[in-house]
């Protein structure tokens, strides 16, 4: 946003801005405020360092000013000038300083020899690149080291550094007769005033480990390097991150920030004409997305942004705000902030008040390109109101439902008799495990806090799940859940503020064990499974570190469980069909292979992964295993990257192993080669494959590696699948193999009915490729049964009566896998189907 003044003269200027009109008058031969302003070089600030640093802070800050209302800047190019200029002066004052300090100490180094210089860290405004006119700088001084100086009167490290820190705040905070170059507040670093001035690496890395307090995170959100030895400034900024944010949702901070929203409510009903504090101000805008930064940040390194517009572009890019909320935002903070610049540039001094003199009102309303004050007073308002809204409804306290006071928690003698009251089926069995939990969660060593949480969250709980039918269904999972987060109490927390999210927490447990026992192994799914904002999209992909393989296979195994939970709830909503299921499962297990493949072959060549079974046919089921096929063009083979790639993939991590991977549909099966060049594979394809393995090949496709091998082997296998065959023969031979099958392995009745299913799709495209070669761009069985009806092998009727019992089954099987006490029923007239389309194309072989 940008608000220029269309006819913008220096006169009217000094008449309206006393920002203006006082250093003009400190500076008479101060050049026009269109032109830039060029740094004091070393001579001046030898003759006159106090002088020269406020003669270039006021005459650039005026250019700035200019530029600003001339409409050459937007708010965040105004921000990002004049913190350039705060970095440029503490610099240049550095500079200064530290000659001051070596003319009777000498130069300090460190045992190396080298310079030691310390960091200078800017917070708030300052470390948000964001400074206004007449803002102060919040300071911390860091070093790095120990070190001694050189003159004839030696001192260590820490008494020189801080001698250089106090010349450095007196020459930019004094007051003398041109004014002060900044005002310099150093109330942020550990213990404030009662603090030491400038800190060691070690010891601020220590302080905030064991010391640091909830305010302190807020604070270091707006903080960077901005002037002396910016690498131990980075240095400190990076070891800082697990500090402010927090690994998982830190959903305890709920409690802290209501508190905070109320004090900043109840002080701001006292500044109404206030632009920063009062309702509807800058600080509540920067509360909503600095809430949401410390709240994630942990999770979504796209968040840990010093400035506000980037971290609030950051929400918008996560889907952590609804876009017409992101839209109101930057607006009226664009306005706000436009506001207060001009505010503090026509009044000279830092403040926020607006004026209530008559002429500073109309002034102000020039400066902003309004007609009047009235025009500029009603959308100040504007803008307050629409803060002001989004500020209370997010943190409002919660809704809850009317306590029932059936005094369940902490358990009694009575638990069964009032079990059975509230209608549970078999009391005396609930009542013994909740016991067990109360006598389990006594013995803990849980804080005061935590037990307290605990204890108010407890009797909701158990409301909720007796107010459903029957209640016993799903008890001891939940209660197991409850004793894994009890020591993670700010989860105890989310439950209990969020009466939404304890009831859906309820609802999925109850519908699912295997997403229950997912969630009890790994806690902060919860974080996935209950966080509304995020909905059911996957996650983002994390990132990888080469030179941290744990860690990068840790991430993505963390990866995988969203995603695979946010597949399965959606699945269970019926928000993805299981045809679509399939697809972002296996789209899933893709970017699994991708990412590790990467990390394990790191600068080596890579071989092709192609995919076999349902990973082929792109419907991978939660608890499928991984068919993979590896090969390689020529040359060595690079079997070490594929056995650690395996071993990647299959290795013991929080949530379970990524995938397992099985390879025995390689060519010669456990005795062949792990990795084949595609010339002996497609050598063995044509002259040794078995019937089966062919078969196999239907589903086959690359998946990950070299690209370069992607259309080669479609090459191969399009060779291989369009060979004509003796159609009596393949039959024989597929009806062979599903016998074995059959015989060799346990199959629930809806695996066989696919199996069946399958076998006859297949068949039609082995017997009928040679002369219909589209048959073998389709992978998935009711592709391959829709291609096969459309070369007349298949009538339309039954290709459709099919397709309908594959989705059915398909149904079945993902709902059995998910669903509680879930039973195969209604099967017969698919059986029947699938039984009478076999009879047709392997006549007098029965099917399994």
């Amino acid at each position: 946003m940008k608000r220029p003044i269309k006819s913008l003269s220096v006169a009217e200027l000094e008449e309206r801005c006393r920002f203006v009109a006082e250093a003009r008058r400190r500076f008479p031969d101060a050049p026009d405020p269109s032109k830039p302003v060029s740094p004091p070089n070393e001579q001046a600030l030898a003759d006159d360092a106090p002088g020269a640093l406020r003669r270039y802070r006021q005459l650039a800050s005026t250019h700035i000013l200019w530029q600003d209302l001339a409409g050459h800047h937007d708010i965040a190019a105004t921000g990002h000038a004049i913190s350039s200029l705060a970095g440029q002066c503490l610099e240049l004052a550095l500079a200064a300083a530290e000659t001051r300090v070596a003319e009777r100490f000498g130069q300090l180094i460190d045992h190396q020899e080298l310079p030691l210089r310390p960091a200078i860290i800017g917070l708030g405004k300052l470390g948000g690149d964001e400074l206004n006119f007449n803002s102060d700088i919040d300071l911390v001084f860091v070093r790095d080291g120990k070190g001694r100086s050189t003159g004839p009167k030696r001192i260590d490290a820490a008494d020189w550094l801080k001698r250089a820190a106090r010349e450095l705040i007196a020459l930019v905070d004094t007051v003398t007769a041109q004014g002060r170059v900044w005002i310099v507040d150093m109330r942020l670093r550990p213990f404030g005033d009662a603090g030491a001035l400038v800190w060691s690496l070690s010891a601020m890395e220590q302080y905030f480990l064991g010391e640091g307090r909830a305010w302190e995170r807020y604070a270091w959100l707006k903080a960077a390097p901005v002037a002396g030895d910016r690498n131990t400034g980075r240095e400190l900024i990076d070891a800082m991150q697990p500090f402010i944010f927090r690994r998982y949702l830190d959903y305890g901070i709920f409690e802290s920030l209501r508190e905070l929203h109320r004090r900043i409510d109840a002080n701001s009903r006292e500044r109404e004409d206030d632009i920063k504090r009062g309702p509807g101000g800058i600080r509540e805008m920067e509360f909503l997305v600095q809430s949401l930064q410390i709240l994630r940040g942990g999770r979504e390194p796209a968040l840990r942004q010093p400035g506000f517009l980037p971290a609030l572009d950051a929400c918008s890019a996560l889907g952590l705000m609804p876009a017409d909320e992101v839209d109101r935002i930057r607006e009226a903070y664009s306005f706000m902030r436009i506001l207060e610049n001009r505010l503090q540039a026509m009044t000279g001094r830092q403040g926020h008040r607006l004026p209530s003199e008559a002429d500073q009102r109309e002034d102000l309303a020039w400066l902003m390109s309004a007609s009047r004050w009235s025009e500029l007073a009603e959308e100040i308002e504007h803008h307050r109101q629409v803060v002001r809204g989004l500020f209370t409804e997010r943190f409002r306290e919660p809704d809850h439902p009317a306590e029932q006071e059936d005094g369940l928690w902490p358990v009694g003698e009575s638990a069964a008799e009032k079990l059975a009251g509230a209608g549970f089926e078999q009391p005396e069995q609930a009542a013994k495990v909740l016991q067990t939990l109360q006598d389990s969660l006594a013995r803990r060593p849980i804080s005061a806090e935590g037990r307290q949480r605990l204890d108010r969250l407890m009797p909701r709980l158990l409301s909720e799940i007796s107010s459903q039918q029957p209640p016993d269904t799903a008890l001891e999972d939940i209660l197991r859940l409850i004793e894994r987060i009890a020591r993670r109490s700010a989860y105890l927390s989310l439950l209990y503020e969020r009466p939404k999210t304890l009831k859906r927490l309820v609802r999925v447990f109850r519908a699912s064990e295997k997403v229950a026992n997912w969630i009890i192994e790994s806690p902060q799914l919860i974080d996935d499974l209950l966080d509304p904002v995020h909905g059911l999209d996957l996650p983002a992909v994390p990132s990888l570190e080469g030179e941290d393989q744990e860690a990068s296979l840790w991430a993505l195994g963390r990866w995988r469980q969203a995603a695979f939970l946010r597949t399965a709830l959606a699945e269970l909503d019926e928000r993805l069909d299981v045809r679509s299921v399939g697809r972002q499962l296996t789209d899933i297990a893709a970017v699994i292979l991708d990412r590790v493949l990467k990390l394990e072959a790191g600068e080596n060549a890579a071989p092709a992964i192609i995919a076999y079974g349902n990973l082929g046919a792109g419907q991978l089921h939660y608890g499928s295993d991984l068919d993979l096929v590896f090969l390689h063009r020529e040359g060595t083979a690079p079997v070490r990257t594929v056995q650690r790639l395996i071993s990647a993939m299959q290795i013991p991590l929080p949530g379970g192993r990524l995938f397992e991977i099985d390879t025995r549909l390689r060519p010669n099966g456990r005795a062949g080669m792990l990795v084949s060049t595609l010339e002996s594979f497609s050598e063995y394809q044509a002259n040794k494959a078995w019937t089966w393995e062919r078969q196999a090949l239907i589903r086959a496709c690359w998946i990950a590696g070299d690209p370069d091998l992607k259309g080669a082997f479609e090459s191969v296998r399009h060779r291989v699948l369009a060979t004509h065959r003796d159609r009596d023969q393949v039959a024989d031979d597929l009806a062979g193999m599903r016998d074995r099958q059959a015989r060799e392995r346990k199959e629930s009745p809806v695996r066989r009915l696919l199996t069946d299913l399958q076998f006859v799709a297949e068949l039609g495209v082995l017997q009928e490729a040679a002369d219909h070669p589209e048959l073998i761009e389709h992978r998935a069985t009711p592709d391959q049964l829709t291609a096969l009806a459309e070369t007349g092998w298949l009538d339309n009727e039954m290709a459709d009566r099919l397709k309908k019992a594959w989705s059915l089954l398909m149904q079945q099987r993902h709902r059995g896998w998910l669903l509680r006490d879930f039973e195969d029923t209604g099967l017969e007239d698919t059986a029947n189907v699938i039984q009478q389309a076999w009879r047709q194309r392997f006549p007098g072989k029965g099917s399994s």
